[in-house]
């Protein structure tokens, strides 16, 4: 079934080029509309398998990127696996982030945030070039991107060795998101590659009245800073946050209560679990190993963790409520924790012990978060939850060729819905015109 995040960029990619395609609704979103781009030209009949596999591959790709620079860091094979293996096993209950090529620009972001706040730039001339390219394309893909650059700057500063490099590096960086923010001051509402919409069926009329109500037709914009209303959705935010680092049934429990002291026992008790102990295991490898890595990735790790989550409260307007927004501060937060691990729990030291035991059982919990990404999100019985993981029928051929049959009888610039179920509600429809689609 093809991902209802996709459909717009889909119908787009099918009827106009590439570079008309940025203005349609894109906000900078460079690489993955690139690949839908391509793989709208393979038959259309296998496009969702065609998305699925070139999401897998960019999934491998970041997670081998993120294996590499960790097993420089620490040159332990289990870490890097582990780093590796967090982009398909990151908790986020209810989602399914993977296999998806519109939200491949988180992953990549996860994978350039590994390369700054391991400083990976000591490599070779050839590597630091496509670490380059990886900046440039993560910048125009993903405005959050420029949160990396507080880091950058300080990294500039301290190290005079490798001032070069980290200019090429930071250069890509910035003329990356200088060319998402013109993309997305230029950007014009979703469907406008549609033109003027003729509405010559009952059914047209009504799909896009549905997809009116549902926001399709919006563009989302950037509310206008105000201190108070931040100020009053951090609260929110952070309870948010913290339930969804909670395995099940807590967290959908948690998140419903509305009593005062309840939020704020549910608030202390996840910010202690989840907080205290990777503070203490810091400070006290730092205070036993002043020279290790280890702590100051975590430190840095931290800053983006803290970082990425302000600046989504601030261009969300309130509360950060949508899961997909919260995948890059909780790679974050268990990659710090995988680095955490240690090598040994024999010690005779006590309070390195109940740091190992404190760490091991934070994995633990990933461990049953990880287990959460296995399930389908339809299973919650919640309404308008979204698809879900699995589709057991054929759900996109039939419905292209039931659209082909009807544009048989209608004029190459009438407007078709491609609607693979008969609920708008839990369909990704694509919106396009006949032409487009003909055999």
């Amino acid at each position: 079934m093809l991902n209802n995040e996709e459909r717009i960029a889909v119908g787009s990619a099918l009827s106009q080029n590439l570079f008309l395609s940025l203005n349609d609704w894109s906000y900078g979103i460079l690489f993955p509309r690139i690949l839908i781009h391509l793989a709208v030209k393979s038959p259309l009949e296998y496009l969702p398998i065609t998305l699925f596999l070139i999401a897998t591959l960019l999934w491998a790709f970041y997670s081998l990127v993120i294996f590499c620079i960790i097993f420089r860091v620490t040159n332990r094979y289990s870490i890097a696996t582990l780093a590796g293996l967090l982009l398909i096993l990151v908790p986020l209950p209810g989602l399914g982030m993977q296999g998806v090529v519109w939200n491949s620009f988180w992953p990549m972001f996860t994978a350039l945030t590994v390369v700054i706040c391991c400083s990976a730039y000591d490599t070779s001339k050839s590597a630091m070039v496509g670490l380059s390219i990886l900046a440039f394309f993560t910048a125009a893909s993903n405005p959050v991107t420029a949160v990396l650059l507080v880091l950058i700057a300080f990294d500039y500063w301290r190290n005079e060795f490798s001032r070069n490099k980290i200019l090429l590096f930071a250069s890509s960086l910035f003329a990356g998101l200088m060319f998402s923010l013109y993309v997305q001051v230029r950007q014009e509402p979703p469907y406008r590659y549609l033109g003027e919409w003729t509405q010559e069926l009952a059914q047209t009329s009504q799909t896009f009245g549905w997809i009116e109500e549902a926001g399709g037709s919006r563009i989302r914009g950037v509310p206008p800073f105000d201190v108070s209303n931040l100020i009053q959705g951090i609260p929110g935010s952070i309870k948010y946050f913290l339930t969804q680092m909670a395995p099940e049934p807590f967290a959908s429990r948690w998140i419903l209560t509305e009593s005062v002291l309840s939020n704020l026992f549910h608030v202390f008790l996840l910010a202690a679990v989840f907080f205290a102990v990777p503070l203490g295991a810091v400070l006290f490898l730092r205070r036993r190993n002043p020279d290790s890595r280890v702590p100051q990735i975590v430190l840095r790790l931290s800053v983006i963790f803290v970082l990425v989550e302000a600046l989504q409260i601030y261009l969300i307007g309130g509360v950060v409520q949508t899961r997909q927004l919260l995948f890059a501060p909780i790679c974050c937060y268990w990659l710090a924790i995988f680095l955490l691990l240690p090598r040994t729990l024999k010690t005779k030291l006590k309070f390195q012990f109940a740091i190992s035991i404190g760490v091991v059982s934070l994995l633990l919990v990933f461990g049953l978060l990880a287990k959460q990404n296995f399930r389908d999100p339809l299973d919650v019985k919640l309404p308008l939850v979204g698809n879900g993981r699995y589709e057991e029928k054929d759900l996109w051929r039939p419905a292209l060729k039931i659209a082909r049959e009807k544009c048989e009888t209608m004029s190459p610039n009438a407007i078709i819905i491609i609607s693979q179920k008969t609920d708008i509600w839990v369909d990704a429809s694509v919106v396009v015109k006949c032409k487009f689609i003909a055999k």
